[in-house]
């Protein structure tokens, strides 16, 4: 017999199911399993006092065969339409005492335990459901920039030199010399726009910034696009309407994902201040903050606040906040911006520098070696259009739609400054 899915399960078939064991429950005489597989939740009833259960426990991976029943009693993640009558039970694996509960009704066990046992934790529905979306939402991502025509990049994992202009990288032995872990694929990113025109990457970066936060972690799935012929303006719109595709996608293709974690999800709208106006704003709603401010985590919220189910895009920035290659419109004014979803940040971006006389002073400006970026600077050298990009987190980004806590619930196994297994 063919095995078949919990999904795919019709009223009257003899089937054939595999997966875990997700509760067990007896009402007089008859018990009831609960088996989950990747597909969902389905009560078993065993009323055959020949079927062994004395020997079953919580996750033990069973076989069961048996027919398809009209659901009498419904329970909650399950299938509520059917129910299965057990006709055979096989253990085709026992499990041993679990270290953390998977079917507590409200989760109580602590962050840290859970990310110690990830491979149970993932099994409880709502943690499952953050990880349906957060796959719908890369792979949203994807799907939108291939339809709008750009080329999908590798950039390099390993570098020669910082990307930002920062001392906080991860310095690893390459061979005979020293090299490091990419924190950005940014330099890579701009030397292929300049020649493919349109490009995006979703690949990993690792960030040292000692930060011990709710939204910090040190390994990131980044997902970054830059195209030629973009200012700092036109790129941000590129920004929202792929923000604005991806919720479409998840409410459309996660709603039941939604419905476990209670969730009414909303497509956002887009709200654009230049950095003047928002620092201006804040300080009129009590925040302390002044021109020249980088904002800080309660500007941020206080932001999203007054403008609720809304990106708030800020832009204009002060040239000394920005990395060396972010463009100078003059005045001391940047062609860089951030924006705001959910609470907190989720990107920053802008228009670059591709004039190599030009990014060479700003290198200087930073404190930076142009020696160091010679291979950089020499590549504008050679037909070199004005370009514009940006980058955002795919765990920020989950936690920012899904309204999370702490980003490590996004995170499948967090890197951070405590924890390096499993």
């Amino acid at each position: 017999m063919k095995r078949v899915y919990i999904s795919e399960l019709k009223s009257g078939q003899k089937v054939l199911l595999k997966g875990w064991v997700f509760e067990i429950r007896e009402l007089g005489k008859t018990r009831f399993l609960l088996l989950r597989d990747s597909s969902g939740i389905v009560q078993c009833v065993i009323k055959d006092a020949k079927i062994k259960t004395s020997d079953l426990t919580l996750e033990s991976v069973v076989e069961i065969k048996g027919k398809i029943k009209k659901a009498q009693i419904k329970a909650e993640h399950t299938r509520d339409d059917v129910e299965i009558e057990v006709e055979e039970l096989k253990i085709l694996n026992k499990a041993e005492e679990l270290p953390i509960q998977v079917n507590e009704k409200t989760i109580t066990t602590g962050l840290d335990k859970r990310l110690d046992h990830r491979s149970l934790d993932i099994r409880k529905p709502k943690i499952k459901a953050i990880f349906k979306i957060q796959s719908t939402i890369i792979n949203s991502f994807r799907e939108f920039f291939y339809n709008k025509g750009f080329t999908e990049i590798q950039p390099p994992g390993i570098i020669a030199t910082s990307t930002e202009g920062g001392t906080d990288l991860f310095a690893i032995k390459y061979f005979e010399r020293k090299a490091y872990l990419a924190q950005s694929p940014q330099l890579y990113k701009q030397l292929m726009a300049i020649s493919l025109e349109k490009v995006f990457s979703t690949n990993t970066i690792w960030r040292a910034e000692k930060h011990d936060t709710s939204k910090h972690i040190n390994e990131i799935r980044q997902m970054d696009i830059e195209c030629a012929f973009y200012d700092d303006i036109k790129i941000m719109k590129w920004l929202e309407k792929v923000i604005q595709y991806i919720t479409k996608k998840v409410i459309k293709d996660c709603s039941k994902e939604l419905k476990v974690l209670g969730m009414k999800l909303k497509v956002p709208k887009a709200k654009y201040l230049t950095y003047k106006k928002a620092i201006d704003l804040l300080s009129k709603k009590g925040i302390k903050i002044k021109q020249g401010d980088d904002f800080e985590p309660e500007a941020e919220r206080k932001l999203c606040s007054l403008f609720p189910d809304t990106i708030i895009f800020t832009y204009e920035w002060p040239i000394e906040l920005k990395p060396f290659y972010i463009w100078s419109k003059g005045k001391g004014v940047s062609g860089g911006f951030d924006a705001v979803y959910g609470g907190v940040e989720i990107c920053s971006g802008g228009q670059r520098v591709h004039i190599p006389e030009k990014l060479i002073n700003q290198l200087k400006s930073k404190k930076l070696n142009p020696e160091d970026f010679k291979w950089y600077i020499d590549a504008f050298r050679y037909g070199a259009p004005m370009h514009a990009g940006w980058s955002i987190g795919l765990e920020r980004l989950t936690q920012a739609i899904l309204s999370l806590s702490n980003i490590r619930e996004g995170t499948l196994f967090p890197r951070d400054r405590k924890r390096l297994t499993p």
